[in-house]
């Protein structure tokens, strides 16, 4: 497990919430394969590279298992979760029938200006050499956690943020070549959702979804 690199940038400060800070840290890590899946969490080596104790660690940890990133057994340290091929592709599916319902309850819903700003970064984005993929993943979290909390429907949206850790924590290993593809079939989606057509935000993010989970089995199978 390699924490040299984050350890620097969560340096606690004066007045920071030690446990919120850990969250964060170690959630950081994961996102950043610094801590690959699967691996063990080892809390002695986490307190001490980012200079706190153990307890804001195991708080963090807590939380985080609550969201999908990691997992435990009894009387076992905690783990990255690993999402298998098959739990990734079920997930996608899932989420194309509720992000495609989503999208059309969602339509008249959202907010103009916040969807004026995911527009204008998406197309910032587009424009740039090198993607980084933080800032690929940002503005990708934005748009789909927008429409899925503009549905007026709390409970699929919460099912969709869960299916969509799930398929993130697949998606990790790479793929970086989906990374333009998806800003250019979010403009899509953002296109049809200022045309105001339901319909029309229902194909564009199916489509989406659909076309993402191809592009992943078909880099499985070139290994």
């Amino acid at each position: 497990m390699s924490t040299s690199s984050p350890a620097k940038r969560a340096a606690p400060a004066s007045g920071v919430n030690l446990a919120n800070m850990a969250y964060r840290a170690i959630m950081d890590m994961i996102l950043d394969r610094h801590i690959p899946s699967g691996e063990v969490i080892v809390e002695d080596r986490l307190a001490n590279a980012l200079s706190i104790s153990r307890t804001p660690i195991r708080e963090a940890l807590v939380r985080l298992e609550s969201e999908g990133l990691v997992r435990k057994e009894a009387n076992r340290p905690y783990r990255v979760r690993q999402v298998s091929s098959r739990e990734y592709f079920q997930s996608m599916r899932l989420r194309e029938i509720l992000e495609g319902e989503a999208i059309a309850n969602a339509i008249d819903k959202l907010d103009p200006k916040r969807l004026q700003a995911i527009k204008t970064e998406m197309l910032r984005l587009r424009e740039e050499p090198k993607i980084r993929v933080e800032d690929h993943w940002a503005a990708d979290e934005e748009l789909h956690t927008m429409i899925a909390d503009g549905s007026g429907n709390a409970v699929m949206a919460e099912i969709i943020r869960e299916l969509r850790v799930t398929t993130r924590m697949f998606e990790l290993s790479g793929l970086p070549s989906r990374i333009r593809p998806d800003c250019e079939e979010h403009l899509t989606i953002i296109a049809a959702l200022e045309s105001g057509d339901p319909a029309k935000a229902r194909a564009a993010m199916e489509q989406h979804i659909r076309s993402l989970a191809t592009d992943v089995l078909n880099d499985i199978a070139k290994v």
